[in-house]
């Protein structure tokens, strides 16, 4: 097994694994401009027995005490996955990052779960003058441009007495990055705010404490940032197209359902 049959045999499995997927879509191609590739990173993960903990340990808690994760992209236009790694349950979604940066030319467009956002890959993307679109985290610096400087952007404040349901404003990412980008926030039907709320308030319920109300006003809302000009996607086009993103959790469960990943019995042994 030398370095040649390694790279035949990767190769071979990612082949086949792109045999594994759903012909269903989740939105109309139609609506994405013409980039010369389309990917979505992803890193889905599922329990395994017991017995593998020691090869991969679980997220800990009240989770399976082994799991994985797998850490893929997911390339729209040619419906095949790009390069991919298996690892624990307990690694973090952004360490996969700058593998999908280095992916991305000219043109490309990339979209992140809300785990995978990191601002010197979206620094990365727009220097090689690609695209990104992703969910924004609460915590994440926003600043916009002002006379004379810049100011932080204050969505606690601002969103709750948000009348339109739909807006958007240039900010830019990061206190030293300072990447450019469009912030599009959407208000959520009242049922969709309550839902999400409610797995909130839990564990603080648990703690004998209440979740703040800044915490609960911004689930009201989905936050989006994006690169794309305003001339190639609307605000209401930023939305549709994270839509996309569900593209890859079909081909996942796709993968589930013929692959078997979660039955394994046994670890491999070296």
């Amino acid at each position: 097994m030398n370095p040649r049959a390694l790279a035949f045999l990767r190769e071979l499995i990612q082949r086949a694994f792109a045999q594994f997927h759903t012909p269903d879509t989740v939105c109309d191609a139609a609506l994405f401009p013409p980039v010369p590739q389309g990917y979505i990173a992803d890193s889905p993960g599922f329990s395994l027995p017991a017995s593998w903990r020691a090869a991969f340990p679980g997220t800990g808690g009240s989770a399976a005490p082994a799991g994985a994760q797998l850490q893929l992209v997911w390339d729209d236009k040619s419906r095949t996955v790009a390069p991919w790694a298996l690892g624990p349950g307990n690694l973090p979604d952004s360490k996969y990052g700058d593998t999908v940066v280095s992916l991305a030319g000219k043109g490309a467009l990339v979209l992140f779960d809300l785990g995978d956002f990191k601002l010197a890959a979206f620094a990365a993307l727009a220097a090689a003058q690609a695209y990104f679109l992703s969910r924004l985290p609460p915590q994440a610096t926003r600043l916009e441009a002002v006379a004379g400087g810049v100011r932080p952007v204050d969505l606690v404040r601002c969103l709750p007495t948000e009348h339109r349901p739909l807006l958007e404003n240039p900010v830019f990412l990061g206190a030293h990055e300072r990447v450019a980008t469009r912030l599009i926030a959407v208000r959520m039907p009242e049922a969709v705010v309550n839902k999400r709320r409610r797995p909130a308030r839990r564990p603080a319920k648990q703690r004998g404490d209440t979740p703040s109300q800044a915490h609960l006003s911004l689930l009201a809302w989905h936050r989006f940032i994006t690169n794309v000009p305003s001339t190639v996607w609307t605000p209401q086009t930023v939305c549709t197209a994270y839509a996309l993103r569900g593209q890859v959790e079909l081909v996942f469960k796709s993968w589930k359902s013929h692959l078997h990943l979660a039955t394994l019995s046994a670890p491999f042994h070296k």
